[in-house]
């Protein structure tokens, strides 16, 4: 009896201590868009204001983000759209074409984080590279598949 009274009181505080931190803490953790292990508390929209980046305003697919904790502030991004929504992301966020490259080749390819991801570097033909700094001491680099539909983003705190 005493037993089962034990386990009753453990079992409601469990369920009142995870509703409330999920009240408390918002929709973030419900996100199944953001990568295992991803910073706790924080949103997408907190995530791309604090990285200055915008996504497009069309419709994209596909998105998955990740973000490392306050000691390490880094920003994955990942997302699939129409070729001019891509363009649109690009020159909304003010990034500057690179070298096209090939897949082998792309420092992001060779991330160990993308690679558990699988974030797939293996199409034929060059992929395009941008870069910028959509606000102060952030650094963006970004790869577009050949066929311009994927988005790769790596965005970092330089300060």
């Amino acid at each position: 009896m005493k037993k089962r009274l034990v386990t009753a009181v453990v079992a409601v505080v469990l369920v009142v201590a995870g509703g409330t931190l999920v009240a408390d803490r918002g929709a973030w953790l419900l996100d199944q868009r953001a990568y295992p292990g991803s910073r706790l508390g924080s949103s997408l929209d907190e995530l791309l204001a604090q990285f200055g980046l915008r996504l497009p305003g069309c419709p994209v697919e596909d998105l998955r983000y990740w973000s490392g904790d306050n000691i390490e502030d880094t920003f994955y991004l990942t997302f699939a759209a129409e070729p001019s929504c891509v363009t649109a992301f690009v020159t909304d966020n003010g990034l500057t074409p690179g070298e096209p490259l090939p897949g082998d080749s792309l420092a992001l390819g060779k991330d160990g984080r993308v690679q558990k991801w699988r974030w797939p570097f293996a199409e034929a033909g060059l992929y395009a590279t941008y870069s910028g700094a959509p606000k102060p001491e952030v650094e963006v680099d970004v790869v577009v598949d050949p066929p311009g539909r994927h988005v790769y983003a790596y965005a970092f705190e330089t300060g």
